[in-house]
């Protein structure tokens, strides 16, 4: 617990920090649109990636050398690759319209009685959401990206001012699975103006596995799974509540006390704020605090 050093390279707010998995190799990004590399044990700089056309905010790496980033209003998704010294480009920027809500409400998933209910009446909330949508003339789109995690080493999801959530592979350039309006809407408080969409803020994966989080200010952390199969795509399976705008997720697999447990509790960190972490341009009854859930593992009941 003693201060080691402070590295001054970057020229305006540092806004991401991802250490690379089993190594002392740490990554930043910063709103002066650079990446930078830096070698822990020995205190110093190793190297900085351009690119981005705007500030990045959002940063994530897992054990190979590689990090993605996201660049807020440049609209980009960015995976670059360190030890080859280049950067594969995924463009964003989903727009939410009434031919993609219809499409959307085409493919939903059934809703399945046994799940929780706080599940359920999200899915009935979202579900609803939609068909009000579907028959007015709104459309939602995505002119910053503000959140990024990897999923494993080849797949990944951002979130955006869109309030769509959206996953993608390095073997294609745009997203392979939207879910759009994944939060919600909010009123903007008149009668002319459309609903606005809640932005997705935060989001973040149980590394290598097939869950990962988003959260917003509606009032919910929510949970979602891959689907098996070859078909992409997410579904939700549990929502957690907590008040106030989430600005940062960490999450974590517990190591079981039992070395032949096939199930691991996982642990979620939610940094809480009363206002979003980027601007004061809202602010909601709420306290900075960090909150950490404990989500206990379910074992399989006989025959599933």
């Amino acid at each position: 617990d003693r201060h080691l050093g402070v590295f001054h390279q970057h020229k305006d707010a540092v806004t991401g920090l991802a250490f690379r998995r089993n190594t002392n190799h740490l990554y930043s990004c910063s709103l002066d649109r650079m990446v930078k590399l830096w070698n822990i044990d020995e205190l110093g700089y190793m190297d900085t990636l351009f690119g981005h056309q705007d500030g990045a905010v959002a940063i994530d790496a897992l054990q190979r050398e590689q990090a993605v980033t996201v660049g807020c209003r440049d609209k980009t998704v960015r995976l670059w690759k360190i030890a080859d010294d280049a950067q594969l480009v995924f463009r964003a920027g989903a727009a939410t319209d009434q031919h993609r809500i219809t499409k959307a409400l085409g493919s939903a998933p059934e809703i399945q009685s046994e799940l929780n209910p706080r599940v359920v009446s999200s899915l009935n909330g979202h579900e609803t959401t939609l068909r009000t949508l579907a028959g007015a003339d709104a459309e939602f789109s995505e002119d910053c990206v503000d959140c990024v995690t990897m999923i494993d080493e080849e797949t990944f999801v951002s979130g955006g001012d869109s309030g769509a959530l959206c996953l993608w592979s390095v073997q294609k350039k745009k997203p392979v699975f939207i879910h759009h309006l994944s939060h919600g809407v909010v009123s903007t408080g008149s009668n002319d103006a459309p609903p606005r969409a809640c932005w997705i803020s935060a989001v973040a994966a149980v590394p290598f596995t097939d869950l990962f989080f988003s959260a917003s200010s509606d009032g919910c952390i929510r949970m979602w799974q891959m689907r098996a199969g070859k078909t992409p795509g997410f579904d939700l399976v549990n929502v957690i509540a907590v008040n106030g705008f989430v600005n940062a997720l960490s999450v974590r697999e517990l190591v079981p006390e039992d070395p032949m447990s096939n199930t691991r509790d996982i642990v979620v960190a939610a940094a809480v704020g009363q206002e979003p972490r980027l601007g004061r341009w809202e602010k909601v009854s709420a306290r900075n605090v960090v909150k950490v859930f404990t989500l206990r593992a379910v074992l399989p009941t006989a025959g599933q």
